[in-house]
């Protein structure tokens, strides 16, 4: 008995180190979490999974409440996807401009610069551009490559000159020993002068945005692994597409220049429009998440004026809920034991694998129908509590007594 109170102290001393186990999980596109999901979301990952495998260009909408774990769930989906499927996060909070070229970026760091190799390396196999002198001796072909690359592509790509510039990078990156380096540095998405885009016969470099979306179509149309976009807060095209009453008009420009779209409401647009245009890539798949069925109808509407046909690659929308109570049990466990391990003390897990210190079952109930089930709002009071126990000398009698008023 008394070595348990041991170990129970020697836990609280480690949180009053100033370290909370809660206050990282804060689930981002940018940060890998390592934590799965709640047992009652593993059916629907594995229903998320099962209708990636069967179906190719969609659009899957995912509906859940503001604090529900819609990010969280990307990172659970990445980790189960991982051996199948390059599944990249993209959120339009902070992505406006150059957006091929950020959705590229994503995808080259997804596949990494081994595979890139390899897909460029099986391109220029596909387009004969390898000969064989007396039947034996590989002789690299570049211009046979190029013109059978652009008679295969020619047809399905509008920009002939992205075309070209974007076939003559892949091929020289493979058949081309000159220009190899500065053909690589293209492809992972460096930005090159003048002299490096004349030496490999190119006008533009990915700023571009044709040549981004020509070089994402290619690579992602003959990447042995499936595809699979992430976006995130897709609420926010329709937030652009609302003026903010509040806002004061200083200076009314249609006085001057006539009645036009405020700047937020064309780039919301045109955003919508260059994700559409990704369903022209074959295979690819997108997943979108939002907060509510109106906002789904509401993009449907915008999809619709653009082109009513694109509504055939919406899916029936899934639905994320919130936590059941069980899982905020196993959640708060299994957080704890990625704290003590993360900081290296995994000789703690094991003793508290069966108990909830310092806290009880009964104020994580508790906690649960403050929270609503909203895990979100959860991992809020599970800070308060905890941060308690950090920084006002708290003891977890003292916890177990006030975390009503904490909550």
């Amino acid at each position: 008995m008394l070595l348990w109170e041991n170990k129970k102290q020697k836990l609280l001393k480690i949180l009053k180190i100033g370290i909370n186990p809660f206050k990282k999980f804060v689930s981002t596109g940018e940060i890998k979490e390592n934590l799965g999901l709640v047992s009652s979301r593993t059916d629907f990952l594995n229903d998320l999974e099962d209708i990636i495998n069967k179906n190719e260009n969609f659009i899957l909408p995912i509906i859940g409440e503001i604090g529900v774990g819609k990010t969280h769930l990307f990172w659970a989906l990445k980790d189960q996807l991982k051996d199948n499927y390059n599944t990249i996060y993209l959120s339009l909070e902070n992505i406006y401009k150059r957006f091929y070229y950020n959705l590229y970026s994503e995808f080259i760091e997804s596949i990494g610069v081994e595979n890139l190799r390899i897909i460029t390396n099986n391109l220029c196999f596909k387009w004969n551009g390898i000969d064989k002198k007396y039947g034996f001796f590989p002789i690299s072909n570049l211009q046979k490559a190029r013109n059978n690359g652009i008679e295969r592509y020619g047809p399905s790509i509008d920009d002939k000159r992205a075309l070209n510039d974007v076939i003559n990078v892949i091929t020289s990156h493979r058949l081309d020993p000159y220009n190899r380096i500065e053909a690589e540095n293209y492809l992972l998405g460096e930005l090159l002068n003048v002299r490096e885009l004349s030496a490999l016969n190119v006008e533009k470099d990915l700023r571009d945005k044709n040549n981004a979306f020509v070089l994402l179509k290619i690579l992602i149309e003959n990447s042995k692994s499936g595809t699979l976009i992430f976006i995130d807060n897709f609420e926010k095209i329709i937030s652009l597409l609302k003026p903010n009453d509040e806002t004061e008009v200083v200076f009314d420009s249609s006085w001057l220049y006539g009645s036009t779209e405020n700047p937020d409401s064309r780039t919301a647009k045109k955003i919508l429009k260059k994700i559409l245009k990704l369903q022209k890539i074959n295979s690819l798949r997108i997943i979108i998440t939002l907060n509510s069925l109106n906002s789904l109808e509401e993009i449907k509407k915008l999809v619709s004026n653009i082109d009513h046909n694109l509504l055939l690659t919406f899916k029936d929308p899934v639905f994320l809920s919130k936590f059941q109570e069980g899982d905020i049990y196993s959640f708060y466990k299994d957080n704890m034991k990625e704290f003590l391990q993360h900081i290296n003390y995994q000789d703690l897990t094991d003793e508290f694998a069966n108990s909830y210190h310092p806290l009880t079952k009964e104020a994580l109930k508790y906690i649960y129908q403050k929270a609503d089930g909203n895990p979100r709002e959860v991992i809020k009071l599970l800070i308060r509590i905890f941060n308690e126990l950090i920084y006002h000398d708290a003891t977890a009698n003292d916890i177990d007594c006030r975390y009503k008023e904490l909550c």
